[in-house]
């Protein structure tokens, strides 16, 4: 921070600014220090700078580090505005490729809505709107729509079979978007002409093209780095150098000095020399489940990566591990921070004292952060309610060596990390902080105890213990994203509820756009969009323009941000562009349809299935024995935790590869055969065990769980009954056996005997109609179950020996076979109430599917099962996505069991040819054993060409 005793080369300073923006902010600044004469209060001290010490705070763009002499030997330094960020353009995600999430350039006033234009394609909700020279693009899952930023016409579109995978980058003239088609497309800015494509990578895109040098640098979900050459430059569209990481890259990467930061699925972060994509660094592992949705932060010599929370909401292992001090299990993450933070503290305390301005806070209060630098602090000294610092939410490293960033200002000998608390709501990312040209790192952080906890926009300057009280008042549990844009900060709240934004040079100088009002201010601005009644805009779901009753996405997770452009503000609220400005406009615009597509997706061919699949099972047998899948879906959790263990059923792994093995070589079966065995030695003989449990098995995630859920892993052996089903023993593992005897014959008799211990028509036989209609994914387990066991009986030689049980099972088989048909409906059972329940409206019909109950449905609910698959593509257009960042209720992450569920029914019932499918082949949730994928790997190779 400056300090206000150098007139002399504050002066010098001052002549030194090369635009009035620099200026401005640094008279505000002076204005602010002569009007208030405060005094550092006590115990605030900043670290000061010896006449040999300076600071390196480098303006990100500009690459200087400026020192200027004080008068007492020490330095004052101001960081440069950054050069490069255009004042009217938004060309990027978060605005630049340092992903700052600011530009110069900012629109306040008497601000009104002047035009909305509802989009049929779903937008996902972490997109940004691109805005450039007038126009506004917005990626969606059937195409790019470009609108005129004026009037909201389209200018152009480019319409697409696969959905887009994040938004676009305009650089140049030319707009660069990547795909699900496994393409990264070039197009001209103004007109949409097509210029090129590169279709050189395994997977889609769910990250932002970052062009610097002549060089589209984007992350892969097949895990590499590609550098691919710009448009007008020697090698356009070519392969100019790509680096394989030890995950999927989901994140955009940001860029700084030539350099390359991103994270990938193994949750570390990397620098590349943007040349020659060589490695500069790797992290150690951060913590938290995954590093997707958003971007890394550039901030002076710093990158900063926003966390997703390691507890699995509602969950044991997870969450539900630990305990609070009354005794009682959390419901949120957020309570468990609040007990750490807020330890005694009354209801509406704030989590530190409050002081009044201090050089560098522009006027505003700062509150003493020390509780929540205590929260997350190194200390080896246990404490129920402190140091956590896997809980942190920031991980900041240093851009030269990957090196986290810690400081201790206590001076106790135990490092801290930055002090923000988590905002956000019950599984995804943080949103990002964004870097203010003033040299201040904004974010949304906790602020007061406790009920429905609250927060405010603070901002932080390295290494000091308090933070700046900005604006932007809301509740933690509600997520929001940020944006700045001049000397303001813009706030977009989740649900539709808030848009606004406040100053950050003038304390208390703020304006709302829409408060819980936007549907008065719009009328109908929401055709696509389903909201049910109560808590405002709570619990709906994207439909489209289907009216179904079917859900996957709502809008309580991730959000995007305000774009200042051109006199005017634009965001997506419920799949409508919305545009405020100065005067009138004209208002609602017609929806914008969805197109036939001039662009489709990109198959695989055999070999390629082949070698994934091969890659896959090795993984599985170099890892031996895993565990479930732990994986946070957030609310779903907490009304189908009998889901949210992820192949916790060893029928399962005794099923996929048991129906892989024949598709495998010699020297793979080889080495697959004694790792089945030794399967079902562990889980099906002597001991029939419904589950594998969590106490024994490699992971198969890379995150670092938290301690509290690993030191819980012990207490979650196998068990004998199975919960949450009407079964006592999954009956598809009957199914199961049968496919293992396939592979080992001379077992037969063995396997069917224990099998014939567990079977129960009574299971199935006391289930009503409405139960069934509820739970069709039941249905087709015990199908699947009674014709596995049926068949398994003849292997074994026991149809003779065991004839009334071969009838019951065959008459029971019958009358469900029937009973599926009749039952059969696309509409999910939870229609009025039970939203919660919508969780897998998509996926319940196909669930347990196996060939020949999909035949039995081929043959006699064809053009239903199409209406079913058409419907549920319509309102959840990326199912097939892994890990993909939308869902119902308060979370982000959908759940896993629509890629399985509907890849079956397009295999097994709609019978698509190889070519068509292999486009929905996506890239493992898991970084070994996802049952899923290598189940849709296995029907796409037997799939016709």
């Amino acid at each position: 921070m400056m300090q206000p005793n150098a007139p002399v080369a504050t002066f010098e300073y001052f002549l030194s600014l090369k635009n009035n923006l620099q200026k401005f902010f640094f008279i505000t600044l002076l204005i602010v220090l002569l009007a208030t004469t405060v005094q550092p209060v006590a115990g605030y001290s900043p670290r000061q700078l010896t006449a040999n010490e300076s600071i390196n705070l480098k303006s990100p763009y500009s690459g200087l580090n400026q020192v200027i002499p004080n008068d007492d030997g020490g330095v004052i330094y101001l960081p440069l505005v950054s050069r490069g960020i255009s004042s009217e353009n938004w060309s990027t995600l978060a605005a630049n490729p340092q992903r700052t999430s600011w530009i110069s350039h900012d629109v306040t006033g008497n601000l009104s809505l002047q035009w909305y234009r509802p989009i049929e394609a779903y937008i996902p909700q972490n997109v940004q709107i691109i805005a450039v020279d007038g126009l506004l693009y917005i990626s969606t899952a059937k195409g790019l729509i470009v609108l005129n930023a004026a009037d909201g016409s389209v200018a152009w579109r480019f319409d697409t079979e696969m959905p887009l995978g994040n938004s676009p980058t305009v650089d140049n003239g030319v707009v660069y978007v990547g795909g699900y088609d496994r393409k990264l497309h070039a197009l001209d800015a103004r007109t949409g002409q097509y210029l090129w494509s590169f279709s050189g990578a395994g997977a889609g895109y769910s990250a932002n093209p970052l062009v610097a040098d002549g060089k589209v640098i984007i992350g892969n979900r097949d895990g590499k780095m590609y550098a691919i050459g710009a448009h007008n430059t020697p090698r356009q569209g070519q392969l100019l150098w790509s680096f394989t990481a030890g995950g999927p890259i989901f994140l955009t990467a940001a860029y700084n000095n030539n350099t390359v930061y991103f994270a990938a699925g193994d949750n570390r972060a990397y620098a590349l020399n943007a040349t020659t994509g060589a490695l500069i660094w790797r992290s150690e592992t951060m913590p938290g489940e995954q590093f997707q949705s958003y971007w890394p932060v550039i901030y002076q010599d710093k990158v900063i990566f926003s966390v997703a929370q390691g507890y699995r909401t509602s969950s044991r292992p997870g969450l539900n591990s630990l305990t609070s001090q009354s005794g009682s299990t959390f419901g949120t993450y957020r309570e468990l921070q609040l007990e750490g933070i807020f330890e005694g503290f009354p209801e509406g305390q704030i989590f530190g004292a409050i002081y009044g301005p201090q050089p560098g806070s522009n006027g505003f209060q700062v509150v003493d952060a020390s509780s929540v630098l205590e929260y997350l602090e190194e200390d080896p000294a246990a404490d129920p309610f402190k140091h956590k610092p896997w809980r942190r939410v920031f991980v900041v490293l240093n851009q030269s060596n990957g090196q986290e960033y810690r400081f201790d200002t206590d001076n106790d000998g135990n490092l801290e990390y930055a002090p923000f608390a988590w905002w956000g709501t019950n599984s995804g990312n943080r949103y990002p902080p964004i870097a203010g040209p003033d040299g201040t790192l904004y974010a949304g952080s906790l602020y007061q105890c406790c009920s429905d906890s609250k927060g405010r926009v603070m901002g932080w300057h390295l290494g000091e213990p308090f933070l700046s009280v900005i604006g932007g008042a809301g509740a933690l549990a509600e997520p929001q994203a940020i944006s700045g844009g001049g000397t303001v900060i813009y706030r977009n709240l989740c649900c539709d509820r808030v848009g606004d934004y406040f100053s950050v040079t003038t304390p208390g100088q703020s304006r709302q756009l829409w408060s819980y009002n936007l549907s008065q201010q719009a009328p109908g601005y929401d055709p696509t969009w389903v909201i049910w009644p109560g808590w405002p805009r709570l619990q709906g779901w994207y439909r489209g323009t289907t009216n179904s009753v079917n859900a996957a996405y709502h809008n309580h997770g991730d959000q995007n941000p305000i774009i200042p452009h051109q006199g005017m503000l634009f965001t997506h609220r419920s799949n409508t562009i919305i545009a405020y400005g100065s005067g009138s406009g004209p208002g609602l615009l017609p929806i914008v349809r969805i197109n036939p597509p001039s662009s489709y997706g990109s198959s695989l061919d055999n070999s390629q299935l082949i070698s994934r699949l091969e890659n896959e099972i090795s993984k599985m047998i170099d890892a031996g024995h895993l565990r479930p899948g732990y994986y946070n879906p957030g609310q779903f959790a907490a009304n189908n935790s009998e889901f949210v263990d992820y192949f916790d059923n060893p029928g399962e792994t005794l099923y996929v590869l048991s129906i892989a093995y024949p598709l495998l070589s010699a020297n793979l079966q080889n080495r697959l055969r004694p790792y089945l065995q030794q399967h079902f030695s562990a889980f099906f003989d002597p001991n029939m065990y419904a589950t594998i449990g969590w106490n024994t098995g490699a992971a198969r995630e890379d995150m670092v769980l938290p301690p509290e859920v690993q030191n819980d892993l012990k207490n979650h052996p196998p068990r004998a009954r199975a919960r949450g089903f009407s079964w006592e023993y999954p009956p598809f593992n009957f199914y199961a056996m049968w496919k293992y005897a396939q592979i080992f014959p001379n077992d037969a008799g063995r396997i069917y005997d224990l099998a014939r211990s567990k079977i129960n028509v009574q299971w199935s036989a006391s289930l009503s109609n409405d139960r069934f209609r509820e739970r069709p994914f039941e249905h087709n387990a015990y199908l699947a179950g009674y014709y596995g066991f049926l068949r398994l009986q003849e292997m074994a030689g026991r149809t003779t020996q065991d004839a009334q049980l071969r009838t019951q099972v065959t008459n029971e088989y019958n009358r469900l076979l029937a009973l599926r048909a009749q039952l059969f409906s696309k509409d999910s059972y939870w229609v009025n109430d039970r939203y919660h329940k919508k969780h897998l409206d998509v996926s319940a019909n196909f669930l347990w599917l196996v060939p020949e109950v999909a035949d039995y449905l081929r043959q006699n609910r064809l053009s239903q099962v199409q209406a079913a698959v058409q419907e549920y593509e319509a309102v959840a257009p990326y199912w097939f996505v892994a890990r993909f960042e939308s869902s119902l209720g308060e979370g982000v992450m959908a759940n896993l069991y629509s890629i399985p569920a509907l890849f079956q029914a397009r295999a097994l019932i709609l019978r698509e040819n190889k070519a068509q499918l292999t486009k929905y082949i996506d890239t493992p949730a898991f970084s070994r054993g996802d049952l899923f994928y290598i189940q849709n790997l296995v029907f796409a190779i037997q799939a016709g060409n």
